[in-house]
């Protein structure tokens, strides 16, 4: 059985004209095992760890203008500058990368940016992967991919294992067929493999998702790709608890809402 719910403080960040509480939650203090996730927008997010920010596909231009700060899920170079960060782009879909974040490379001295394929845009020390699954050492963070080509590009799904957390993004690493398409299939239990006590599985909602789910086990599931309809992220979850799966869901309400997760060993 899970851990009862009060093993996970959950927090929404009420933003004030000064976005001072988001501010807060970035400069508090995090053990290992511990972890502020915040939603961005559609796929976009950012976690903050022990010593690192990892950002995954976030493509501002796909939801339009900024307007506003990490309360209202704009990511300002000048809040995060400070820390060590990794910024994931599963594949060049423009609704997971935006080319404008390039400009952080100016903005962040220490940021590393880490591609799920060959893409042009690369530089040194951009970490990129290819069409195998590959592991590579990012400055200290375990990461592997997973490759998929579904939707006619190359893409990849990222596992992370940094600060005592191990976590999955998907990117789009979905299949309407679900575990009956054998490369998604095949992906998943790679992933199960190498991920045997998943703390958090960040997964999109256009596919069959409910059975990987309960392959790769994780302590907590993020439904994402619904930018805009938020709501579906609800839905998701009162449709994980109707097939019988015993795992919290965090459906993210909008764009800068954020939880914090403590990891609890299993029983």
């Amino acid at each position: 059985m899970r851990l009862p719910i009060c093993s996970l403080l959950f927090l929404l960040l009420a933003q004030d004209a000064a976005g001072q509480q988001s501010d807060t939650q970035l400069r508090s203090p995090l053990q290992p095992g511990e972890a502020v996730v915040c939603y961005l927008y559609h796929s976009g997010w950012l976690i903050r760890t022990a010593s690192r920010v990892l950002i995954f596909d976030y493509a501002p231009g796909f939801r339009g203008p900024p307007s506003g700060g990490m309360g209202d899920g704009w990511v300002d170079p000048g809040e995060i500058e400070r820390f060590h960060v990794v910024v994931f782009v599963s594949h060049a879909h423009s609704d997971h990368f935006d080319p404008a974040i390039l400009a952080w490379r100016s903005q962040l001295p220490s940021v590393r940016f880490v591609f799920g394929w060959p893409a042009e845009q690369a530089r040194t020390p951009d970490v990129v992967f290819t069409d195998a699954r590959e592991t590579r050492n990012v400055d200290g963070i375990r990461v592997l991919n997973v490759h998929h080509a579904f939707d006619g590009i190359p893409e990849s799904a990222f596992l992370v294992q940094v600060d005592g957390l191990t976590l999955i993004h998907s990117g789009d690493h979905d299949h309407s067929l679900g575990l009956s398409e054998p490369v998604f299939r095949d992906n998943i239990e790679y992933l199960r493999e190498n991920a045997p006590d998943l703390d958090l599985l960040f997964i999109p909602t256009f596919g069959d998702e409910v059975d990987a789910i309960r392959l790769l086990d994780p302590t907590v599931v993020f439904p994402m790709h619904d930018g805009g309809a938020e709501r579906q992220y609800g839905l998701f979850a009162q449709e994980v608890a109707r097939r019988g799966l015993d795992v919290e869901v965090w459906a993210a309400p909008r764009p800068g809402a954020c939880m914090v997760y403590r990891r609890t060993p299993r029983p």
